[in-house]
């Protein structure tokens, strides 16, 4: 018996080719959307960081302020 010009033993091979492509591509989407999620997760993480040490800064800064008003020794 022949489908489009195939023998059945060759349209099932063809048929499982093509099934595997999809699900190989449907794979490398999959990893490369939770790579892209990854990313913004640690680019937030990165932002975050850079808050916190500008908070700290702030916060030496107003602690040396403090301790030269009450009349405490210079502290670098």
């Amino acid at each position: 018996m022949r489908l489009f010009g195939l023998s059945i033993t060759e349209f099932i091979a063809i048929v499982g080719l093509i099934g595997s492509i999809l699900f190989a591509l449907m794979k490398f989407h999959h990893v490369f959307s939770k790579l892209e999620e990854s990313l913004q997760e640690l680019k937030d993480a990165v932002n975050r960081l850079n808050n916190h040490e500008i908070r700290i800064t702030r916060l030496e800064e107003q602690n040396k302020t403090i301790f030269k008003s009450i009349g405490g020794r210079k502290h670098e």
